[in-house]
This record gives structure tokens, C-alpha cells and sequence, in this order.
């Protein structure tokens, strides 16, 4: 069964892309099939897959299919689902058009399913969807809401972040119809700083049960891997960054050894079929 997320923060800079892209690589190198939906303007989910991390440098193609074009219906999500380059991880690539999207149809306000609509076709052909939204509670976050099952919050130990936290995760709680907060992920974190131990614990008394036990260690690797566009497992496999994310993600995900040997053993039967 498909299990699908949102990843949502209302403050930018908590690392939430980065965090998705990394729980992404790791559910797809431990063989399960994994899908993409870049739903955020800024589309850096999409430059560092496609662009291959030259610096930023990501040509803009009119005819590339994106999530605007299949919001729209201008392109069968089917069609957009793109080849990453990486076995069992596709994405749906993001576009800037999506700022303007209400302006050029005023009735996706009016719709929320719109997105389940379009996208739960797919389902059936992933075991993760992760849906990594813009740093805002909109319209659109709303039909991200309503795609998926669960929500993943990643945020950083710092005041301003602290903040975010204690509007967003009301507000989650009040829209019932919705996805529900399924953790809050302590990511960006400083050990060694008295500051994150105590807003780190801070977060975890204000929120009893919701919080990850792992926490995700800010590290240069992180950066640096963005920056040659790979994966942290890729650039520094034995690095405190992505020992913490694979840690992480067998903690959310419910990976396990066995889980894995048994989906590998599922994919060698599939080839041999």
C-alpha cells in the first residue's frame, strides 16, 4: 500500500527540501519505488535533480511536463512522472508558473481534491509519494493536505523556527479532513551547542510523542552534496549527516532490515517474471 507524505513548513531555511531529497535516495537505494512531487515555486527539488548541481544552473524548458501543467490539465500526471537518473525514484517536476496559478484559474481555490484527483492514479505504482510544498499554508498546500495520508515537519532548533511550530501545528490539527501531523523532524542540529539542546528539548516537552527521536546533525556534507548535485549517501556515505538521515528515515518509514531484503527479494522476482 502506498504510503504518501506531505513535507511542510512554514518557515523557508529549516532544510526541508534537502531533508526530502535525502529520505527520498534512501527509500529508493533501499529498493522500494519512490515519487517525487516538487509543489514549491522555487523548484529546488527539481534544479538539483534535473540540473545536476552546476551551481544553480538549470536551463528552463517551455515543454518540460510539470505539476503546473497537470494542475492545469495540460498534462497527464502520467506523462510528467520523469526519470531521475536514480532506479525506482521519479519525479513530478516543479514550475514558477505555480505563483500565478490562481490567477489564471481562480477555481482551483474551489477545489482541494483537485491534486487527489490527479495524482492518486499513480498511487499503485509507488510505495512512497513525498510531497515537499512551499513554506506557506495556502491554496495549494491545502490540496497537498488532501493527497496525503500523513504530514512530516521539519524544523530547525531556533526561535523563529519555534515560532513557525507553534502556529503550524494548530493549525494541522484543526483541519480534520486532512492529513494529519504524522512527526516533527529536529533538523539542521548543533550537539554541541547548549542553545539547540535546550530549544531541541523545548520542542520535545511541547510536543510529547510527535517529535522524531532522531535528530538530523548540520554538517558540511549537506551543502556540499547539494552543491555536486547528489545525495549526502552518495557524496559522504559515512558522514554524521547521512548516518542521521538513514537513521531517521528507518524511524518514520518503519524500515527495517528484513523490510528491505524482503522488497529486494520482491523486485528480483518481478525482473524474473
Amino acid at each position: 500500500m502506498t504510503q504518501a507524505y506531505c513535507l511542510l513548513s512554514k518557515k523557508g531555511g529549516v532544510g526541508k527540501t534537502t531533508f526530502t531529497l535525502n529520505c527520498a535516495h534512501a527509500l529508493a537505494f533501499s529498493g522500494f519505488r519512490v515519487l517525487l512531487v516538487d509543489l514549491d515555486a522555487q523548484s529546488n527539488l527539481t534544479k538539483h535533480l534535473l540540473g545536476k548541481g552546476k551551481d544553480g544552473a538549470f536551463p528552463r524548458d517551455p515543454d518540460r511536463p510539470d505539476i503546473s501543467k497537470v494542475m492545469q490539465q495540460r498534462c497527464a500526471a502520467e506523462d510528467a512522472c520523469l526519470e531521475t537518473g536514480y532506479t525506482g525514484l521519479h519525479l513530478i517536476a516543479g514550475s514558477p508558473d505555480l505563483d500565478d496559478l490562481l490567477l489564471l484559474n481562480p477555481r482551483l481555490a474551489r477545489e482541494p481534491m483537485r491534486l487527489r484527483a490527479l495524482l492518486s492514479p499513480l498511487f499503485p505504482s509507488y510505495d512512497y509519494v513525498l510531497i515537499d510544498c512551499p513554506p506557506v499554508l495556502n491554496w495549494l498546500t491545502r490540496m497537498a493536505l488532501m493527497t496525503a495520508g500523513d504530514v512530516i515537519v521539519p524544523t530547525q532548533p531556533e526561535a523563529y523556527a519555534l515560532q513557525g511550530l507553534d502556529d503550524l501545528v494548530p493549525w494541522l490539527d484543526k483541519m480534520s479532513s486532512t492529513a494529519k501531523l504524522y512527526r516533527i523532524v529536529i533538523n539542521m542540529y548543533r550537539a554541541n551547542t547548549q542553545l539547540h539542546q535546550a530549544l531541541s528539548s523545548q520542542i520535545e516537552k511541547a510536543y510529547p510523542g510527535r517529535v522524531a527521536k532522531q535528530r538530523v546533525r548540520l554538517t558540511i556534507d549537506l551543502p556540499e552534496a547539494a552543491r555536486a548535485g547528489l545525495s549526502v549517501f552518495e557524496h559522504a556515505p559515512a558522514s554524521l549527516a547521512a548516518i542521521d538521515l538513514f537513521s531517521l528515515c528507518f524511524e518514520l518509514f518503519g524500515l527495517s532490515p528484513e523490510a528491505i531484503r524482503a522488497r529486494m527479494a520482491e523486485k528480483a522476482k518481478e525482473k524474473t517474471a
